[in-house]
């Protein structure tokens, strides 16, 4: 077994070990939540866009979408499967792009993998810069309901096609943030990626934000669009 970078050999498994997440419902949530805001369609960036699954269904709906994400093994599994999209190697924290985006979004608590609040809000800084004079950033992120309590039993475990998956989840109180050790197993090989994640809850994601530089943000639940209560185990953020 080999302890390996996170993002990376997972790559090649993601897809069948995630085919069970329903990205295109998400997708749309995304795009109703800022069309009922005024949003009228423009350049898309997906933040964390990972083996494309996020991008889809974005692509999908006839916008002009730009994946980012800083794992290279992923972003070759996405080009792989959308060659029409274009897709950049890039930290939330400094990518520059040198173009703006009228909507940029991140699915799949993308912005949990920032560890300090004083990450999310350069992240966001950065993000604000990218977007058009009154763009929308649209995320979701796990709070700290949803990372004290990840799994039933702390484990996610099955069988995924011919992927064995195991991933234990533990959370520490001191640090406030959340471990995955994600072990999997195919045919041939067998690796464990380590992962952390702090959770972002929702007083502290409105000041971060309005540090960021954003005037309206709201949270959200999903799917139904209303106020995100305080106990949710993953909320929905749409800032402007």
């Amino acid at each position: 077994m080999r302890l390996s970078k996170p993002f990376s050999r997972l790559a090649q498994v993601y897809d069948a070990i995630m085919s069970d997440i329903d990205y295109d419902a998400w997708g749309s949530f995304i795009l109703s939540a800022a069309t009922e805001r005024g949003w009228s369609g423009g350049r898309c960036l997906d933040l964390g866009c990972g083996t494309g699954n996020s991008t889809f269904p974005v692509f999908a709906r006839g916008f002009e979408v730009t994946g980012l994400d800083v794992s290279a093994e992923m972003l070759a599994v996405a080009r792989e499967k959308l060659p029409p999209v274009s897709f950049v190697q890039g930290d939330f924290l400094n990518f520059r792009l040198g173009r703006q985006f009228s909507l940029i979004y991140s699915m799949f608590d993308s912005l949990n993998n920032l560890l300090e609040p004083a990450q999310l809000i350069t992240a966001a800084s950065n993000v604000r810069q990218h977007l058009e004079p009154g763009g929308f950033f649209i995320f979701d992120v796990n709070t700290t309901a949803g990372l004290r309590d990840l799994w039933t039993q702390g484990r996610a475990e099955g069988w995924s096609g011919e992927v064995y998956y195991r991933w234990e989840h533990s959370f520490d109180e001191a640090t406030g943030l959340a471990k995955v050790e994600a072990y999997c197993e195919t045919e041939t090989r067998s690796f464990t990626e380590v992962h952390f994640e702090r959770p972002y809850d929702a007083p502290e994601l409105k000041r971060f934000l309005g540090e960021a530089g954003f005037a309206e943000v709201e949270t959200l639940a999903h799917p139904d669009g209303g106020e995100a209560e305080p106990d949710a185990p993953r909320l929905w953020v749409i800032a402007r």
